[in-house]
């Protein structure tokens, strides 16, 4: 269940874990290694979602410059109490260089996993590339023997429900049920980004109505903000409840973020850490922010920022990426992408950013259903949109007629083209059938497509 976002006005992850433990590092600088519990009732398994993160300090640059990277390699291993591995996982890294100077900057990894019933520990390696320096960390946490009243306590800094076309997590990004959670181990706010989210999943046997306020303390326990109550229905086996709050003009320090959920019978606190930074901490938050988007993604995933990248290639960046392995496709992204920086050595790629942008406008706006169900930026008005932008002047004619449905883009600044799309299925599939941009092709019988009622339209628009 969805609670309404809380605006509150103040003056002015790691996930708490009651069953588990930090062992000290072995060596180098300090790592954070937390988890989150969820109850899978199918065989007794508890779902760990693991936190780790990754302090800038423990990485050497292992090139310089505006493209220079820093890598390092992740291993996780979770043993039972009979030390039977029953988890092994490496995987690599890379980050700019330029990040490590940010203070106080940092990066998560995650990981997941599910058990029965028992005690593990998770031991956690992360070694530097550049030198081989490695640090470690071992958390011991105990998974659910029963069903609990409600699951551990995973906050957020961004929450956003799954929609059919935008499904697949992004970097960073967990899917819990219908809501894509940007969790976090001990979120760091700024004055620019102090909204903090949350995700509870609560088990109950029968449908029940339950009462959910927030409180937010200082590490002392001394409480700084409360939210008045919200009442929230879950069905039978249970559901979950999220929500977003609006800290801005909270003091710099460290506070524990608390959820209360009580129903007619049970009362359950869940409480996680985060911090708040002061204005100094805030460009070095957002830089972290900024760091290699492509690192923690699937090979599916980049697979499909790649596709529509056909807009954009010269013919020498043509027929390379299919060949390359998983981290070739990532240095790929990263090399196609820095070509085209605007503000090269900054944190931010504005290129990138707004292509990717209208991709996902073009999707939203232009998908094409029926059997072939195309993303609409493969149609041709998602191909002129990702490629020039909105139109200034659009002609849209649904019924016209006895002519099918067309659509007449015109654009009027920097560069005056003009593109005719045809719905010749009637069913929402526009062609483009005409446009004076020789950079398109038009079909030579166009006029007899439209009819001459409607060319004259166009010809007059």
């Amino acid at each position: 269940m969805l609670l309404k976002t809380w605006m509150v006005a103040v003056l002015a992850a790691l996930p708490a874990v009651s069953a588990a433990a930090q062992v000290a590092d072995e060596s180098g600088p300090a790592l954070e290694v937390g988890v989150a519990r969820f109850y899978r009732s199918a065989g007794r398994q508890t779902v760990v979602d693991g936190f780790c993160r990754v302090p800038f300090t423990l990485l050497d640059p292992l090139s310089r410059g505006p493209t220079g990277t820093a890598s390092y390699r992740v291993t996780v291993s979770v043993r039972d109490s009979a030390n039977l591995e029953l988890v092994a996982q490496t995987w690599t890294r890379s980050v700019r260089a330029r990040l490590l100077s940010a203070a106080r900057g940092s990066t998560v990894e995650h990981f997941t996993f599910a058990a029965t019933p028992g005690a593990y520990s998770i031991d956690v390696a992360v070694r530097d590339s550049a030198t081989g320096r490695t640090a470690r960390r071992r958390l011991v946490m105990t998974t659910y023997p029963d069903a609990p009243a409600a699951s551990d306590l995973l906050l957020a800094t961004a929450l956003r429900p799954v929609s059919g076309a935008d499904s697949v997590p992004r970097s960073g990004e967990l899917r819990k049920g219908s809501v894509l959670v940007e969790a976090a181990d001990r979120p760091l706010l700024t004055p620019r980004a102090a909204q903090l989210g949350y995700y509870l999943e609560w088990y109950a046997q029968a449908p029940e109505t339950a009462a959910v306020s927030i409180r937010i303390a200082r590490a002392t326990g001394e409480p700084v903000v409360t939210t008045a109550p919200q009442q929230v229905s879950f069905g039978a086996g249970g559901g979950a409840s999220r929500g977003m709050v609006d800290l801005v003009g909270l003091p710099p320090g460290d506070y524990t973020f608390e959820v209360v959920v009580q129903s007619r019978d049970t009362v359950v606190a869940r409480q996680a850490p985060f911090r708040m930074g002061g204005l100094e901490t805030a460009l070095a938050a957002e830089a972290v922010d900024a760091a290699d988007k492509f690192a923690a993604m699937t090979e599916a995933q980049l697979d499909t920022l790649y596709a529509p990248l056909v807009y954009l290639m010269a013919s020498d960046e043509v027929g390379i990426y299919g060949s390359l392995t998983l981290d070739g496709k990532r240095g790929y992204l990263r090399w196609f992408w820095a070509k085209r920086d605007p503000t090269a050595g900054t944190p931010r790629n504005e290129a990138q950013e707004d292509f990717y942008t209208r991709i996902g406008e073009a999707n939203r706006r232009f998908r094409e259903g029926g059997v072939a169900d195309i993303p609409g930026w493969r149609t041709d008005r998602g191909r002129i949109f990702i490629k020039y932008g909105p139109p200034q002047d659009v002609l849209q004619r649904p019924q016209a007629g006895s002519t099918a449905p067309y659509e007449v883009w015109k654009y009027t600044r920097g560069r005056l083209s003009k593109y005719v799309f045809l719905d010749q299925t009637q069913f929402g599939n526009y062609a483009l059938i005409w446009t004076d941009d020789r950079r398109e092709s038009s079909r030579p019988n166009w006029q007899a497509l439209l009819g001459p009622e409607a060319v004259q339209d166009v010809e007059r628009f």
